[in-house]
């Protein structure tokens, strides 16, 4: 057994009770579990890297991705839905950023400080 692990055994030692204590609500589950799904598609993390440190419309994120403007706005959707970006509308336009700093930290983890 890796050390300052707890063993725990249905057949003696268990500690199921704690573990499942200790375990966030279903609500929250379910809310990381879209976060990391909207994380798992290429085109969805290429967005939110490049939302670090800017503010980008949909027609400039479309251009960076070489997607259409309807693709593009599908992705944001999704990122949006998973409380991962947020945007500000000016006129026609509607300008998208990262909603919370923490996703700068989870992003940063992954791949180093911009």
């Amino acid at each position: 057994m890796e050390k300052g692990l707890i063993r725990s055994c249905c057949e003696n030692g268990s500690v199921l009770d704690e573990i499942l204590a200790s375990l966030p609500d279903d609500e929250d589950v379910g809310e990381s579990a879209m976060f990391f799904q909207a994380l798992s598609d290429p085109t969805r993390l290429k967005i939110i890297l490049a939302l670090r440190g800017y503010e980008m419309c949909v027609g400039e994120i479309a251009n960076m991705l070489g997607l259409s403007s309807s693709n593009t706005s599908h992705q944001l959707k999704i990122l949006r839905l998973a409380k991962i970006v947020t945007y500000k509308k000016e006129g026609q336009m509607y300008f998208y950023r990262l909603k919370h700093p923490q996703i700068h930290l989870i992003i940063d983890a992954l791949f180093g400080a911009k």
